[in-house]
């Protein structure tokens, strides 16, 4: 028999949708894959031009954004988000770039969360824990 509160989790979990923006497509759908096996319904994009349309058509409640695309910075785009949709989705920057300096300019251009390259998924899933207060 199951616990009613690790049910109560695991729907909740269920109910987090997220969208990773990356330019490489391994990188994007393999951090996709690895959110979905933790609970989340996940989808990737690589071009960040499109991020915007896939995050409203997925309702996504974070965006894990890499940092160096082309056309359009991680910074941009984060700024893009905030000033669409506010405080209502969590978005998450993904960089090579772990020091002070950047970890700055992340909260300045309106991130939630900054996840330093190559990935900790352990860590990751403590974050969206936190992020949604589970």
């Amino acid at each position: 028999m199951s616990h009613p509160r690790s049910e109560k989790q695991r729907s909740e979990k269920q109910r987090r949708c997220a969208l990773v923006v990356d330019d490489s497509h391994d990188a994007a759908e393999s951090f996709a894959r690895v959110l979905e096996s933790m609970g989340c319904a996940a989808t990737f994009v690589t071009n960040p031009l499109v991020a915007m349309d896939a995050a409203k058509a997925l309702e996504a409640q974070v965006v894990f954004l890499d940092i160096a695309m082309p056309e359009l910075s991680g910074y941009e785009l984060a700024r893009l988000f905030r000033s669409h949709y506010g405080e209502d989705i969590r978005l998450v920057a993904v960089t090579a770039y772990g020091d002070r300096a950047h970890r700055d300019k992340s909260r300045e251009a309106g991130f939630d969360a900054h996840v330093q390259k190559p990935v900790d998924f352990a860590l990751v899933e403590s974050m969206l824990a936190t992020l949604f207060n589970t």
